[in-house]
């Protein structure tokens, strides 16, 4: 093998591994895990985090 050949089959295995970490990312599974991990800046602050949780109760609506 060449040093051609090399780079190539390294760039193959970069790009694979961006497809699967994108496919990781914006994978529905993934949603309850990612909106957990974005209010951890708020973990130590309580009134923070009430006012956040008030204002995803009012962006769902009502409930049935």
């Amino acid at each position: 093998m060449d040093a051609g050949t090399i780079r190539g089959l390294g760039t193959l295995l970069v790009f694979l591994a961006f497809v699967g970490l994108a496919i990781w990312v914006f994978s529905g599974r993934r949603k309850q895990d990612f909106d957990e991990a974005n209010l951890l800046p708020f973990a130590d602050d309580p009134e923070a985090l009430a006012k956040l949780n008030a204002q995803k109760k009012q962006e769902k609506g009502p409930e049935q």
